[in-house]
């Protein structure tokens, strides 16, 4: 459907207006934050955050998930991508990023991924029908380095048949 110009219009209408105007960082109070604040703002136009996030609404949009990878330069080490980078507030993160160590992201596209194994035996636990690794074509990857987009859940039932995306725009 992704072919046909009556869908890609509203999925991308929507994707561009989801990233339109985007966020300004700010301070308040101290004056000397400035210069950091230009560096957030250097990295945020270096990893193309704002292209990104569109592109993985676009997917998303004809789809019904896309993903974000979070490339910290061991895309061919099996064994690190099996570990956790952290939520960028923990000690995981703190261990695993230095300044430089995101080395760029990028979308994929959901028919190149599909969940490595999932809770499907207690829905009362956190990671209840959540994938903690996903497959990306022969590569198993940790649910924190590949972040999923998607706009329209389906019920816990339908899932697994929507390999954990949801409904197309």
């Amino acid at each position: 459907l992704a072919h046909r110009l009556e869908y890609r219009v509203s999925v991308e209408t929507i994707a561009t207006e989801m990233t339109r105007k985007w966020s300004r960082l700010q301070a308040k109070g101290d004056k000397g934050k400035s210069k950091k604040i230009d560096q957030l703002n250097e990295e945020l136009e270096r990893l193309k955050v704002r292209e990104m996030f569109c592109k993985a609404c676009e997917v998303d949009g004809y789809f019904g998930r896309s993903h974000l990878y979070l490339d910290t330069g061991s895309t061919d080490d099996p064994a690190e991508l099996l570990t956790p980078i952290g939520n960028g507030e923990n000690s995981v993160t703190a261990e695993k990023f230095k300044k430089g160590d995101l080395k760029r992201l990028t979308v994929v596209e959901p028919v190149w991924t599909y969940p490595a194994n999932y809770n499907s035996n207690d829905p009362l636990k956190p990671d209840w029908y959540n994938p903690q690794r996903w497959f990306v074509m022969a590569k198993e990857i940790h649910v924190s380095r590949l972040l999923r987009f998607v706009g329209h859940e389906v019920p816990d039932l339908l899932k697994p048949s929507y390999s954990f995306g949801g409904l197309s725009t």
